[in-house]
């Protein structure tokens, strides 16, 4: 839903457990088909809207726009929804502007009535109705392993069977194993941050695709993302391992980080370990982090989608704070604060240009 500041609000009522995902969707080759369908229908649909705001467009292409629309009823409403989307003036505005930043100097000289930003607005318009209007499959996959997990902008605290507990982070899903001798936790995806009951005879590892972490009693925070695995202290000692044996284990104490990046486990650097993790108290903290980075951070919480058009400014230094259980007045403060328009469409998408 959008609201009177223009930004986007929606939600989606998701299970988070397990047991609510184990029921699979009835006749699943079936479904992918109409979904193939479906985006073939808005790729064509595309296509024609296009085609029609050509002024030179032909007789003969107007026959064929006619004839492509009148094979079935969801032909016509396949344009009809992208026409909605298409004219929307805000939208015009954005990717012109966009197109207009990313045009090849040497084309814009050479072309006096800028045709070719014309083409390119053309083209990120295109791109923004597909994302308007496409369907986002659910990450089954990973919610069918999961015990727990978060959506977009959730924050869950689980008590574990040992007493500790883990507080998940936006879109976070975890899977556990515990029993006599092995306390177990696998961070499918996301971030999440452990307080650890003391257990000598039973130490607690976290594992990610890439590290695996050992503790005793501690507090720390485990970040899984697709280019690296990230590892803050808070409190106590942990061990970290590649889980490709590829380096030797680190010892991470409290106010350091470690990261694994393309494979390998970096050494221990010392971070503001109350910044790092102050999403736990709904927060975030940058101190020079550059825009682009500080808007993808962003993204993890807006359950829409956030497209960042003005590259011009991605390494723009930016200090605050900010509330993240208001991913969408976290836009408006930084529209504010740099020159950039924040513009909300269709109730999905977030254009900053």
């Amino acid at each position: 839903m959008k609201s009177s500041d223009g930004i986007l609000h929606p939600s989606y009522p998701y299970p988070s457990h397990r047991q609510d995902m184990m029921k699979p969707p009835s006749r699943p080759h079936e479904a992918v088909s109409e979904s193939g369908e479906k985006s073939d229908l808005r790729s064509e649909a595309i296509a024609w809207v296009i085609r029609l705001r050509n002024s030179r467009l032909s007789s003969e292409d107007r026959k064929a726009f006619e004839s492509w629309q009148a094979q079935s009823p969801a032909h016509a409403t396949a344009f009809q929804q992208v026409s909605a989307v298409w004219d929307d003036p805000e939208l015009g505005a954005a990717a012109t502007h966009a197109a207009r930043i990313h045009a090849p100097q040497a084309v814009v000289q050479r072309n006096p009535f800028r045709r070719s930003w014309r083409y390119q607005a053309a083209a990120v318009a295109a791109g923004v109705v597909l994302l308007v209007l496409a369907v986002v499959p659910l990450d089954f996959l990973t919610r069918m392993q999961a015990d727990y997990y978060t959506v977009a902008g959730e924050r869950r605290t689980v008590q574990l069977p040992d007493q500790s507990t883990v507080m998940l982070n936006t879109q976070t899903a975890i899977a556990m194993s515990f029993d006599g001798s092995t306390r177990q936790i696998r961070l499918l995806k996301g971030e999440a941050f452990f307080k650890i009951r003391q257990d000598p005879d039973r130490p607690f590892i976290v594992e990610s695709d890439d590290t695996s972490t050992r503790a005793v009693g501690t507090e720390f925070v485990v970040r899984a993302q697709r280019d690296r695995d990230q590892v803050t202290v808070v409190e106590g000692i942990v061990e970290v391992r590649s889980r490709a044996g590829h380096d030797a284990a680190a010892r991470v104490g409290g106010g350091f980080q470690v990261r694994m990046t393309d494979g390998h486990l970096g050494q221990p650097q010392a971070v503001d370990a109350s910044a790092a993790s102050a999403w736990i108290k709904g927060r975030l903290v940058v101190n020079g982090v550059p825009l682009a980075q500080v808007i993808d951070e962003v993204r993890r919480y807006h359950p829409g989608t956030i497209i960042f058009l003005n590259h011009g400014i991605g390494d723009t230094k930016v200090t605050g704070t900010y509330n993240l259980t208001e991913p969408s007045k976290i836009l408006t403060l930084l529209s504010n604060t740099f020159p950039l328009h924040v513009v909300g469409l269709a109730d999905r998408i977030v254009l900053m240009y």
